[in-house]
């Protein structure tokens, strides 16, 4: 009787899962690169079959972060959670000490997130086998995604102050106090961090130091994280201006009026700037000749940013539905309809559409 209670005991245990001791592809920045041109290569011509779906919490924040057979989300829950890709399966998941917004970013061996203002914002490295904290830091509350560029996380707080934070052991470099909140990530640009704040200004700042080089005024509102190249950061805004801006300089190089607000990212896929408007205008802009945008009317209302293939564009709108569409023409290649509204754009890496649907559910297709 004692060796059939042992075993049933052993029944009953909880199967702990983990994560990858080190897995490959890094996810620095908001939608993993600078350009927001991660799933650019995918080809996807013909509707995707569903694959799995895993909820992750009451409500996901932010876009995903994709690394190498792992998918990690935070949620309202307070909560980080790592899947594994195949299957979806919970690999585990870490509540922290506030509420989560900006998405988390991805390293070969970490996760790192940031919480809001409520209860103390900070910022924090989780073990990529695990989730346990390596490490953590007060900074204010955090609303825009965290930017890692060269072994340091750049984050920007809700009160204006932005943070150089060593990445391997949190220590913090520097700090600044700018003026307006912000709420979009920082860029790294090689002449320096490339920040928007909320009082319609932008900021370049010495990556060493967090010391001022530059300030100038902002087109407009910017609610989501800009694109860049090496060249150039390309914003849009609340009020339906979209602007090539020259980091080193912060003068504008040129704007286009998209006769709309924009809600999210613009994304840059070879030599052309994507952008969608509220109202479900599509404009695509040549870098070569930005006097040339064309623009199409999809009919639908976004909150999401466009995502680039290389068999079309990819539109998320509010009723839960994504389309990828022929970005001359605006006509419709294929879809998939999840449970909406759908806010962070769909992303393809190696074969699999991942889309962040309503009630915290992750919806996968191949």
């Amino acid at each position: 009787m004692a060796v059939l209670g042992a075993v049933n005991a052993s029944a009953c245990a909880p199967v702990i899962r983990h994560g990858p001791d080190h897995q490959s592809v890094l996810w620095p920045v908001y939608l993993g690169s600078p350009a927001h041109d991660v799933s650019a290569v995918a080809r996807m011509d013909t509707a995707p079959k569903p694959g799995w779906h895993r909820s992750a919490g009451r409500e996901i924040r932010g876009a995903p972060a994709v690394g190498q057979g792992v998918i990690a989300v935070s949620n309202t829950e307070k909560t980080v959670v790592l899947l594994g890709t195949d299957s979806g399966q919970v690999l585990w998941d870490r509540r922290l000490g506030g509420t989560l917004r900006g998405g988390p970013l991805l390293t070969t061996d970490r996760v790192y997130a940031a919480t809001e203002e409520s209860p103390a914002g900070r910022v924090y490295a989780l073990e990529m086998r695990t989730g346990k904290v390596a490490w953590n830091v007060k900074t204010g509350g955090i609303t825009a995604s965290l930017t890692l560029a060269q072994g340091r996380l750049y984050a920007g707080t809700e009160a204006g102050i932005v943070l150089a934070i060593d990445a391997d052991s949190g220590v913090v470099r520097w700090r600044r106090r700018l003026s307006g909140a912000v709420r979009a990530a920082p860029v790294f640009t090689p002449a320096g961090l490339f920040v928007v704040t909320t009082a319609d200004s932008l900021y370049l700042l010495d990556v060493a130091t967090g010391e001022v080089r530059r300030r100038g005024p902002a087109p407009g509102a910017v609610l989501a994280t800009p694109a860049s190249d090496s060249a150039r950061v390309y914003l849009a805004t609340a009020s339906g201006m979209l602007a090539a801006v020259d980091p080193a300089t912060l003068d504008t190089v040129w704007t286009r009026n998209l006769g709309g607000g924009v809600f999210g990212s613009p994304a840059l896929a070879r030599d052309t700037l994507y952008a969608l408007t509220r109202s479900g205008r599509l404009v695509s802009v040549p870098l070569a000749t930005p006097a040339a945008a064309h623009s199409v009317e999809l009919g639908i209302i976004a909150v999401a940013g466009p995502t680039p293939l290389a068999t079309g564009v990819l539109v998320a709108d509010v009723a839960g539905v994504v389309r990828c569409v022929d970005p001359r023409t605006g006509t419709e290649r294929w879809r998939v309809t999840v449970s909406g509204p759908v806010e962070q754009p769909a992303l393809v890496r190696d074969g699999l559409l991942i889309v962040i649907a309503d009630r915290g559910q992750v919806v996968t297709y191949r």
